[in-house]
């Protein structure tokens, strides 16, 4: 039986250090510069992150993952070296990005619970979802700012892409600060959906993890 550590081509349940690293590449991206030069380097974090993702959730060989993270790798290159990067073509690379990882380290949290139990690195991969969750809710709403006609935010602006992330994760977490908030219906519903999803996704899922944790321990 190979070692759960390897990496060459066995998935490392390592879902600790994928939500550490998940949570840097949230702020950093927060606190990238709204240009072609700050969304480059924000695409090529998400794809080294897809590639933590990938590894620790089973064969990092699945061609359709890795040619996401390729292409996000290479486009985030060309970004970071001032090209202009088309708005709606970021946005379906990260849409894509934070989708991908969403349904790979769910699958792999799945797994490792059926074949280990709930562990800490169970626990780290239920809360590395509910990050990424967030992540994949300010790129919609990035898609629905750029195809509407009115500014999404009733602040008369569509917001930088680090502005939307904050905004997706004060949504999420339903701290609502209300210095952005939704200013057309499609938003408003978004932003209902998103914090129902956060909400029933910590008090069930993170609970469950957290609790069976414990009757383990105990």
């Amino acid at each position: 039986m190979p070692s759960l550590g390897r990496t060459d081509g066995v998935a490392t349940h390592r879902y600790g250090r994928v939500a550490t690293a998940t949570v840097v590449v949230v702020v950093a991206t927060i606190a990238l510069p709204d240009d072609d030069v700050g969304r480059g380097v924000a695409l090529m974090l998400q794809a080294f992150l897809l590639t933590m993702v990938t590894i620790a959730a089973r064969d990092a060989s699945g061609r359709a993952l890795t040619a996401i993270a390729l292409a996000a790798a290479v486009l985030g290159a060309v970004g970071a070296v001032g090209a202009d990067l088309p708005t709606w073509l970021v946005l379906g690379l990260s849409g894509a990005l934070a989708g991908a990882m969403v349904a790979t380290m769910a699958t792999g949290v799945v797994a490792l619970v059926r074949s280990e139990g709930v562990t800490v690195h169970a626990v780290g991969g239920g809360l590395g979802i509910y990050l990424l969750v967030g992540m994949l809710f300010a790129d919609v709403v990035g898609a629905v700012a750029a195809v509407g006609d009115n500014s999404y935010f009733a602040q008369g602006t569509d917001a930088t892409s680090g502005e939307r992330i904050y905004y997706s994760f004060t949504t999420l977490t339903t701290t609502g600060f209300g210095d952005l908030t939704p200013g057309t219906e499609v938003g408003r519903a978004l932003g209902v959906l998103e914090m129902l999803t956060g909400q029933i996704y910590l008090v069930v899922v993170v609970a469950l993890l957290v609790g069976n944790l414990r009757r383990r321990v105990a």
